[in-house]
Formats: C-alpha cells, sequence, structure tokens
C-alpha cells in the first residue's frame, strides 16, 4: 500500500479505501501472508492481458473441452471473490437444449456448488461475508446457517459439492476445487446441467471425471 501511494502521490488513507472498493468487486486480490496485490479475475477477464500460459483459464480451459465432450455437459471454471464465485470461462454443453453459465457471471456463495466448495475450502473470512437471513433463491436453496454448515463439512470430507435446483429450478451443479502447489484452493470446476442429466446423485463415472480434471488442473499449477 505504501509504494501503491507514493507511485499514485496520494495518501494511504486514501489508496486503502480504494483498494478494499477493489477487492470487494473483484478487481484485485490480496495474498493474506504477503499482503501484496495483484490483478483479479474481473480485470483479466476484461483486459485479457495475462502473460502466456500463466493464467488459470489458460491451464484449464483445453482440459475442461475433453470432458464437455465426454460427459455432454456444461464446464464452468470459477474463482473466489470476498462475496461470490466469479465465473472466469465456460464451456456451453452439446445438449440440444443448451443450459450453461456466462463468464462474468457471479454466483452466490450458499446456492451454488461452485461457492459452497469456496465456502468448504477457501479462507474462514468468506463465511463473513453471508449475507443473513440467506436468501431464497428457489424454494430449494438452503437459508438455514446451521444446516449450511452442516452441508459444508460434509463437502470438506466428501471432495465435492453438489446443490441441485438450488440457483434454478429443474439445474443442478457438481463442483470441486482446483488447488495450487501450495496447498491453497484457487478455483472451482463446475459441471452444469439438468437434473435429467445430472442429477442430486452423481454417477461414479460423472464424479471421477470430475474429480481426475481437477486434480490435473492442480498438478499442471
Amino acid at each position: 500500500m505504501t509504494q501503491i501511494a507514493g507511485k499514485v502521490g496520494i495518501a494511504k488513507g486514501a489508496v486503502h479505501k480504494h483498494l478494499r472498493t477493489l477487492i470487494d468487486h473483484g478487481m484485485i486480490v490480496q495474498d493474506p501472508t504477503t499482503s501484496l496485490y495483484r490483478l483479479g479475475p474481473k480485470i483479466w477477464l476484461m483486459g485479457q492481458k495475462a502473460p502466456d500460459g500463466q493464467m488459470l483459464s489458460e491451464i484449464a480451459l483445453p482440459l475442461m473441452q475433453a470432458v464437455r465432450d465426454d460427459l455432454g455437459l456444461a464446464v464452468v471454471l470459477s474463482v473466489p471473490t470476498p462475496k461470490s464465485a466469479f465465473v472466469l470461462a465456460t464451456l456451453r454443453s452439446n445438449q440440444p437444449i443448451d443450459i450453461g453459465v456466462r463468464p462474468g457471471s457471479e454466483l452466490q456463495l450458499h446456492s451454488s456448488a461452485q461457492g459452497k466448495v469456496f465456502l468448504a475450502f477457501g479462507p474462514a473470512d468468506l463465511w463473513n461475508q453471508l449475507q443473513t437471513p440467506l436468501e431464497a433463491v428457489t424454494p430449494r436453496t438452503t437459508t438455514d446457517v446451521e444446516t449450511l454448515r452442516r452441508d459444508i463439512d460434509r463437502i470438506r470430507q466428501a471432495g465435492y459439492a453438489v446443490a441441485p435446483e438450488e440457483s434454478l429450478l429443474g439445474i443442478n451443479a457438481l463442483a470441486a476445487p482446483i488447488f495450487s502447489a501450495t496447498g491453497a484452493m484457487v478455483g472451482s470446476i463446475g459441471l452444469i446441467g439438468s437434473i435429467q442429466h445430472l442429477s442430486a446423485d452423481a454417477t461414479p463415472h460423472q464424479l471421477k471425471v470430475l474429480l481426475d480434471l481437477t486434480e490435473a488442473i492442480s498438478h499442471r499449477i
């Protein structure tokens, strides 16, 4: 922050206020260990100026393509922001009726499979960002905080999350985390489809393909 204040020529208090606003909107992120700042997912999506081969999406997309072709489901790459799961990249399904999520969408932490993955494996302060009472996005959304905590505990044990009809009726998502070389959670892959093609109980093949994918991305990172 001191370096930024010196470069820009404004007070550190003003810099701090601007940085917090940018973090809240996913424009920048702060390393919790070093306190250093770097560009966030929204800046990347707007600018597309990352060095070749360095961005998570560049690593993930070729592997996501193979999974989409295998399962026929939409495949979504999300990264955490302080208040949501931010959709960084998507591959649309190859079903006759297309179901997917647009890049740039923000999924709520408590009502999406990707958001629940971030609550389970991400920093503890994400819980502080939940707005209570929890919004009932659909009649099937979990709105009780204690019920959500128990769900998150099960996700930590299982290594993946589902959110059948919690964000949109008739639609389910199956998601698992991506980890960096240091073991920090850096993102999530979600499979999106109708309840007909992706039920609340994922098939063994769907689950294996997803976990193999997130493990492969984590290794490449």
